[in-house]
């Protein structure tokens, strides 16, 4: 009984990292591998990882892929962009500006 008690003792969160595999489902190998892993994303967003980007892992969810800083966003600007080349930037004056067109505030 105590080795059972042993094995599943917890020392709090996991945090891990793995690579985003291809396939037909949405797979990260890190440690082990996690096949279909739930993905955390705030209400009305989703997005799939590209292949060969670096998951991270938190007890068994993904909860992002890592990314290097977008140096020519000012602090608090927002990008959206698919690996096509759609873009969507909100900048902190107010414009929105989606694949180059700009959007003025009223």
């Amino acid at each position: 009984m105590w080795l059972t008690q042993q094995l599943y003792k917890t020392d709090g969160v996991k945090l891990t990292s793995g690579q985003v595999q291809s396939g037909q489902e949405f797979s990260v190998q890190g440690e082990s591998e996690y096949r279909s892993p739930e993905l955390l994303f705030p209400y009305g967003f989703s997005s799939m990882a590209e292949t060969g980007g670096k998951a991270v892992m938190l007890d068994g969810f993904c909860a992002g892929v890592s990314a290097v800083p977008d140096l020519s966003l000012e602090e608090g600007e927002v990008r959206l962009y698919s690996a096509g080349g759609a873009e969507i930037l909100l900048k902190n004056n107010g414009d929105v500006v989606i694949n180059g067109q700009v959007f003025s505030p009223r």
